[in-house]
């Protein structure tokens, strides 16, 4: 992509730590890093489709958000020097403070995440005209931390499947190869932030969909422990599975953001209030975590260590290798090759890394023997719940008290309109509506929920068995599809889906991979 111009520049590849410094230092502002942002997807979302909506107001809120700049810088200039009558005082020296983690934050959503003053679709056609009377709790934290919401991004029709194909915002390309699709279904956080439109952004994960499009568009992406984040006020597609979770160009901004959206829980239990109390709450806690000692920026997680005993200096890190999970080494497939050799490539580096980080730990990789009850495929088929929970989840968020307008009640008002994309939903589409074989009360599901048990036990029983620190497999066995294809085959991300474990994914550096842009690892940990 062409990228010569001041503007871009000012945005390139820019980190949460840097923005801030930038910040404080007066090197920029956030009017003009917005602007940035809002140039950079004028010139390249007509292209790329990978936003749906625009704030518009958020050139107004990023000067709000330089007025409170001023202001910070203000308060803690008079704290660092006191009146002769305050200096004389026994009082104790107010405590400088930090801006807060999200300050002026440029931030991208998926468009499953309510707004109040912008719609929320899903991706799909006949909800284009949905309003909401709040912002969804983990909306509210998010603000109440300082984030300023740039846009809201496309996604696949419902968050049903992998290509990020929509009715509503069209077919999202990947940035790195405009022939192939971004993976999904957050495929539009994720081309967007790679392609600087935004500089985090969050998205939502049931069964492959904040991973896979990490994975295909060198950024990182992070599903949580399912129930760490507040699902309320979201469109979901099942209760069971899903998880929203962190996006970024790198991992230092994806602990900031998570740092904000973990905290979100708690006001998810505070819902039935108001926009403005919920707002209060958010804010009163981003005040706490903010106070600090010195008037600085968030110090950057990039290289911050974890708290290591001189025990646990010294004792291996064992990191399991799923092999049952990778291509078939003997295919015939050229992307076979290419997949094996990125993750090879990675745990080296992981290797590598650890020697020469601030607290060098050994790292041993274990080759785990097959394990025939994790198949992907067979837990597609006997323990996926989305055909049995879509429709009521949906149902329940669309007549829930969040909802101010909206033109259809039900999954089933939306089918017979036909303003929905018909190619791209799945098998879950119409079998959720079929409401007398697939709900929560039969025994099929009941069924699946004790395969899940099982299943979450097995993984337990590995982990204890084997020792093992976390786990290491490739997220997708092939590279992300061309454009055209509406289901991405090959992937592996079910198995955190179910068993509810943490699941990073990433990728190697861009300059590495010109073309193609593909799944390294995913880690399953304690």
């Amino acid at each position: 992509m062409d990228t010569d111009n001041s503007q871009y520049t000012h945005i390139h590849e820019l980190t949460i730590p840097a923005y801030h410094a930038a910040l404080l230092n007066g090197t920029t502002t956030c009017e003009q890093t917005v602007s940035a942002y809002l140039t950079q997807i004028d010139r390249y979302n007509p292209t790329l489709r990978a936003i749906i909506t625009i704030n518009e107001n958020a050139l107004d809120e990023a000067r709000q958000k330089d007025i409170e700049r001023l202001q910070f810088l203000h308060d803690n200039t008079s704290s660092n020097n006191p009146t002769p009558n305050e200096a004389d005082s026994n009082e104790p020296t107010p405590k400088k403070k930090n801006l807060p983690p999200l300050h002026g934050v440029p931030l991208l959503l998926k468009d499953t995440y309510t707004t109040t003053h912008l719609p929320t679709t899903s991706g799909v056609h006949a909800l284009r005209t949905l309003h909401t009377h709040t912002n969804a709790p983990i909306v509210q934290s998010l603000l109440a931390s300082g984030a300023i919401l740039l846009a809201k991004t496309n996604l696949h029709e419902f968050s049903l499947e992998g290509t990020t194909t929509s009715s509503h915002g069209g077919q999202t390309l990947n940035p790195y190869d405009l022939t192939r699709t971004p993976g999904g279904s957050s495929g539009g956080t994720a081309a967007a932030l790679a392609a600087n439109m935004g500089l985090v952004g969050c998205g939502g994960d049931t069964m492959n969909s904040l991973r896979s499009p990490a994975s295909a568009c060198a950024v990182v992406g992070f599903r949580p422990t399912t129930g760490r984040v507040c699902t309320r006020g979201v469109m979901g597609v099942s209760r069971t599975q899903d998880a929203l979770g962190p996006m970024g160009r790198g991992v230092g901004d994806v602990r900031v953001l998570w740092g904000v959206m973990k905290e979100s829980i708690w006001l998810g239990e505070q819902s039935g209030a108001s926009s403005a109390d919920l707002s209060t709450a958010a804010a009163a806690a981003v005040t706490t975590s903010s106070t600090t000692t010195d008037a600085t920026p968030p110090p950057s997680t990039t290289n911050s260590t974890p708290n290591i005993t001189p025990k646990e200096k010294d004792k291996p890190l064992r990191i399991g290798i799923l092999t049952t999970y990778f291509p078939d080494p003997d295919s015939s497939n050229p992307e076979t090759h290419t997949i094996n050799t990125i993750i090879q490539t990675a745990l080296q580096n992981v290797q590598s890394s650890s020697k020469n980080s601030l607290t060098p730990r050994p790292i041993n990789f274990i080759p785990l023997p097959p394990q025939p009850t994790w198949d992907a495929p067979l837990l597609r088929t006997e323990a996926d719940t989305q055909s049995f929970e879509f429709q009521e989840e949906l149902d329940s968020f669309l007549q829930s008290p969040f909802i101010k307008h909206t033109p259809h009640k039900s999954l089933a008002s939306i089918a017979s309109s036909n303003e929905y994309h018909a190619t791209a939903v799945t098998a879950a589409f119409h079998e959720t509506l079929q409401t007398d074989q697939f709900n929560t009360r039969c025994e099929a599901y009941q069924a699946r929920l004790q395969r899940i048990k099982a299943l979450k036990e097995s993984v337990q029983t590995c982990f204890e068995e084997e020792r093992l620190d976390a786990m290491v497999y490739p997220h997708q066995k092939r590279l992300v599809v061309p454009v055209g294809e509406v289901v991405q085959s090959g992937r592996n991300g079910i198995l955190a889906a179910l068993t509810g474990r943490p699941a990073p994914a990433s990728l190697n550096p861009q300059n590495q991979l010109p073309n193609h842009n593909h799944s390294v690892y995913q880690s399953a940990s304690n």
